[in-house]
């Protein structure tokens, strides 16, 4: 900023000090840039997990997570949902009791998870994803949940807040929470986090938030089996120049997106299933991504040229959005086997750059059984993907 004159100084001097303090600030600058905004959570104790408050953003609102390319507005009257149960709230839990340090090991094994007949021909439903069923926490913890420690295993938590992974190779598995799963804490990636048979859903009576941070995040991850339901954002995929940084697999995994009704008409919130912002390599595979609920929304697949590297796609089961799978950003070696719900999309079922497309084969539009998870008939098939 320009500094103030005082008095007696010339304009020579304003202008000298003006250069000064750029030359003095661009070096920050260069470097935060990408996530200048992100407040730092409380430092944990070496080798616990601890409890700080979280408002319901969820540590406030970063210049580089909420970044979309423009999309075109709908031409048409979104068609009514069907088939789509109304959205159900977890059980009503006793009142949390404080959590125990979480137990680790060195080298945590992933463990392969039990078989919910999610596998092809069906898709990912609410019912073979997230927590199992029948499933009670272990633990119960209040607020946010901070792991410092390398190589955690965190099994069997209900947590109210989010969970901040600030340390290397932790497990996340079988765990219900209302905030995020977030390994880009401060300026680095916490790199080679597993998640699995896990969920980011609303508290009970609450069916829609209005939280509109991504539920898993944000880069060198693994997300099987998890589920989401009812928030604005799914997964999202970035921070590429962050020290730690790494591929992202999502697979196995089930969203049912929503905004809260009547929020379009004052905010856009331009909700993604999942979203690449300077995103690494991604596979996803074998989703469902479900964005019926939301009436503004951006697409479930969301991999535009905003300095991504591309990656995979492979049969997911796509419905909703402007257009229902974008791909525009980095090298996609393979596109293929994807269904599109018939008509469930506002302007088109895609929005591909077939220049950066090594393998388009086996896409189409199709009618789905939300019931059963399953196909019923092929509409059109999408031979090209231009």
């Amino acid at each position: 900023m320009k500094p103030r004159r005082r008095y007696g100084l010339t304009r020579r001097i304003a202008v000298v000090g003006t250069l000064a303090a750029l030359l003095a600030t661009s070096g920050a600058l260069a470097v935060n840039s990408y996530a200048a905004s992100r407040p730092q959570p409380a430092e944990a104790r070496s080798g616990a997990a601890v409890r700080t408050p979280a408002p319901e953003g969820h540590r406030g609102r970063h210049d580089w997570w909420h970044r979309r390319s423009p999309r075109p507005t709908p031409t048409k009257t979104r068609p009514p949902v069907s088939g789509t149960p109304r959205p159900s709230t977890p059980a009503p839990t006793p009142s949390p009791t404080p959590s125990p340090t979480p137990t680790s090991s060195p080298s945590p094994t992933p463990s392969p998870g039990p078989s919910r007949s999610c596998a092809l021909p069906a898709y990912p439903t609410a019912a073979c994803t997230g927590v199992p069923a029948g499933w009670t926490p272990k633990v119960q913890h209040r607020g946010d949940l901070v792991i410092t420690r390398a190589g955690t295993v965190l099994e069997d938590h209900l947590v109210t807040g989010s969970i901040l992974v600030k340390a290397e190779n932790v497990v996340i598995r079988r765990t219900r929470l209302y905030g995020t799963v977030d390994n880009f804490v401060g300026d680095r990636i916490y790199d080679r986090l597993l998640i699995e048979d896990s969920e980011v859903v609303n508290p009970p009576g609450q069916e829609f938030s209005t939280n509109q941070l991504y539920a898993f995040g944000v880069a060198n991850y693994t997300c099987r089996r998890c589920k989401v339901v009812n928030r604005m954002e799914g997964w999202r995929v970035g921070a590429k120049e962050f020290v730690g940084a790494g591929p992202v697999t999502i697979e196995d995994s089930y969203a049912r997106l929503a905004v809260p009704p009547g929020m379009c008409q004052t905010v856009d919130p331009h909700g993604d299933g999942v979203q690449g912002y300077h995103g690494p390599t991604v596979v996803l595979q074998h989703n469902t991504f479900d964005q019926r609920l939301d009436n503004c929304p951006t697409a479930p697949i969301f991999i535009p040229d905003q300095y991504n590297d591309g990656g995979t796609i492979r049969d997911n089961l796509l419905a909703g959005g402007g257009y229902s799978l974008r791909a525009s950003g980095g090298w996609f070696p393979a596109i293929t086997g994807n269904k599109i719900v018939h008509d469930s999309y506002g302007y088109g079922p895609i929005d591909i750059d077939c220049r950066k497309v090594g393998t388009w084969s086996g896409n189409a539009t199709v009618r789905y059984d939300w019931a059963t998870g399953r196909v019923l008939s092929e509409v059109t098939p999408l031979a090209r993907c231009g």
